[in-house]
């Protein structure tokens, strides 16, 4: 293994040829050990970029990226899921409690918002308390948590995954799956349900992009002897009622109680039908907020503060000191809303990051107070926004546009495709 340099990978993959399972575990011990240097890894990754990765490669350097650090044993009835991320997309909150609710163990790693897409990291820590940075044996004796990946968990990815952001590779399909799948490889899983978003707000904008990650996806994760299934949904419109990291717990709270808004609990009950859970049974008889609280006391919020939580959310969650209405200059039927827009506005007041050391204002955020197919008149409010900032907010009513002439109604379903292994066609 040792016999072939750092060199020879690169000028091998640059020349068209496929890696081996013992080129890449070369290079893997190489970065770790820091016998690849970072001008190394660029040329590395930008070779791959330009010259691809076969399916087989593809699992390879999965594999080596999640066996690179600590992994949990593969055990029957370990689930989770993962979102390529949206506006809006507050899935993770309400699932994991309703799976754990159905049975099923739930080690769930997730990550920060970056840009307009939200992270569930940020979400919790809206919640007073909220530890987000469990020890590998504080979530190997837990049976449902959300927390961040850490140090010990494929930091082979941590390594790749910030080269690839300042080396224009971010977009190369085969390095976006073993980035997913070798943390969730890595969480020794038994099933997993991949939601691949689609749309403007989305990272694969086109339904052929979002069909090519979900298929490599599936196809890597199966070979790694996950049960993987992938349902590609819409990301034109924002999900949900509330955006924003406290307002999305707020909204969590609200599903678990039973009155989530019907295009978040329909992601929801999909997300929990693939991997064998009865959503609305476990919200429906309360097992589901049970596991909520018990999961929020788990790590470390304090039991008082639960219960004012689930009673009250905004008698605990931060919210901005000031709100401020957008109204409808006409009157019509609301034709569209932009999550785009909406995710870039939310960046600007504060909530999100366009940088990863940005601190956020978890308490800033919007309330939607119509959707697309609504009939509105001249005055009344399309959204509310509460926020801390000085001076005038940038405008972002034209994310709402009003047409009084024909109505259009919002789509049936945000599902416009499921990819399971027998769908993808083994190369």
């Amino acid at each position: 293994m040792a016999s072939y340099s750092v060199p020879d990978l690169i000028a091998w993959k640059r020349d068209g040829h496929a890696f081996d399972e013992t080129m890449i575990q070369r290079f893997i011990e190489g970065l770790l050990c820091g016998d690849v240097a970072p001008e190394q890894v660029g040329a590395w990754l930008m070779a791959c970029q330009l010259q691809g990765l076969s399916p087989t490669e593809t699992a390879l350097l999965t594999k080596h990226m999640a066996t690179s650090g600590a992994t949990f044993e593969a055990t029957q009835g370990r689930a989770d899921k993962h979102s390529t991320g949206g506006v809006g997309d507050k899935m993770s909150l309400i699932l994991a409690p309703c799976l754990a609710a159905s049975g099923l163990v739930v080690p769930m790693l997730a990550g920060r918002g970056l840009a307009h897409t939200g992270g569930t990291i940020d979400k919790l820590e809206a919640i007073p308390g909220f530890n987000t940075g469990l020890t590998l044996d504080q979530m190997r004796t837990n049976p449902c948590f959300i927390s961040r990946q850490t140090e010990g968990i494929a930091p082979a990815d941590r390594i790749l995954y910030a080269a690839r952001d300042v080396t224009a590779t971010v977009p190369h399909i085969g390095l976006i799956t073993a980035s997913i799948v070798s943390k969730k490889f890595a969480e020794g899983l038994e099933r997993l349900v991949l939601d691949v978003k689609c749309g403007r707000a989305a990272f694969m904008q086109t339904l052929d992009e979002a069909r090519a990650l979900a298929h490599s996806m599936v196809q890597v994760g199966s070979a790694l002897g996950m049960s993987v299934t992938a349902q590609i949904t819409s990301m034109d419109h924002p999900i949900g009622r509330w955006l924003g990291n406290a307002h999305e717990v707020a909204e969590t709270v609200a599903c678990l109680h039973g009155g989530g808004p019907a295009d978040t609990m329909e992601l929801v009950r999909m997300q929990g039908a693939a991997l064998g859970a009865d959503v609305d049974a476990v919200i429906a008889d309360g097992s589901a907020m049970q596991a909520f609280a018990a999961m929020c006391m788990r790590q470390g919020v304090e039991e008082k503060t639960v219960a004012s939580l689930l009673e009250d959310p905004w008698s605990v969650l931060p919210r901005g000191r000031t709100r401020t209405t957008v109204t409808a200059t006409s009157a019509g039927w609301i034709s569209d809303i932009d999550a785009l827009a909406l995710g870039r506005f939310l960046v600007s007041i504060g909530a999100g990051r366009t940088h990863p050391a940005d601190v956020l204002d978890l308490g800033a955020g919007i309330e939607l107070a119509a959707k697309v197919g609504d009939w509105v008149e001249a005055g009344d409010a399309l959204f509310h926004i509460d926020h801390n900032a000085e001076g005038l907010l940038p405008d972002v009513s034209a994310a709402f546009v009003v047409d009084g002439s024909v109505q259009v109604h919002a789509p049936a379903s945000r599902l416009l495709e499921t990819v399971d292994i027998d769908d993808v066609v083994v190369a």
